[in-house]
């Protein structure tokens, strides 16, 4: 007889533990609800294509922050209209590869100053190297210097990280973290 009672307690505090109802020995008392904060979560307009892979902000300016793009090409955060700015649409027919973006820097001591890696395929097919643009003018117009090797914004591990850097302690000083054993 004291078996089948100790069984039924049993049973039926399993019962309630695997319903989720309280039982007799759930005595604690309520958890007291959180506020939460409330955000208005809405889509970024970027007019471009591919993945969005990097966003890179300006350490010393407030609100100046670039993304780039695998294939689409670069954009510069417009905070007055709430918009991003395409920064690539220069790049010619002749350069199709270089609207993709491996990595983009802004400077930090001079704001107006920001660099982009560039180059979409590391395949052989595609003819041309990468290169290493910048621009004084926050993107307006470029500069380019052509590099020895390709560079791959639309190829695997596109989104791990930047590879380019200015040097906080001398800007005049850009590295660049470079694929396929090429170094630094």
């Amino acid at each position: 007889m004291r078996r089948t009672r100790i069984l039924t307690a049993v049973l039926a505090l399993a019962a309630g533990l695997l319903s989720g109802a309280p039982t007799a020995l759930a005595a604690d008392p309520p958890a007291p609800k959180l506020a939460a904060d409330t955000y208005t979560w809405k889509n970024a307009r970027i007019d471009g294509g591919g993945f969005v892979p990097g966003i890179v902000f300006n350490r010393s300016e407030k609100n100046l922050a670039y993304a780039r793009t695998d294939i689409g090409g670069a954009y510069r955060w417009q905070e007055s209209s709430k918009t991003w700015t395409p920064l690539l649409d220069s790049v010619g027919w002749e350069d199709w590869g270089h609207t993709g973006v491996v990595s983009i820097a802004s400077d930090s001591v001079d704001p107006n100053r920001v660099y982009a890696a560039v180059g979409t395929y590391t395949n052989s097919w595609d003819p041309k190297n990468g290169a290493v643009m910048r621009s004084a003018d926050r993107g307006a117009s470029w500069q380019k210097a052509n590099l020895p090797f390709k560079l791959g914004g639309n190829m695997p591990g596109r989104g791990m990280g930047e590879r380019l850097a200015v040097d906080p302690n001398r800007n005049s000083v850009l590295y660049l973290g470079a694929p396929s054993g090429k170094g630094l």
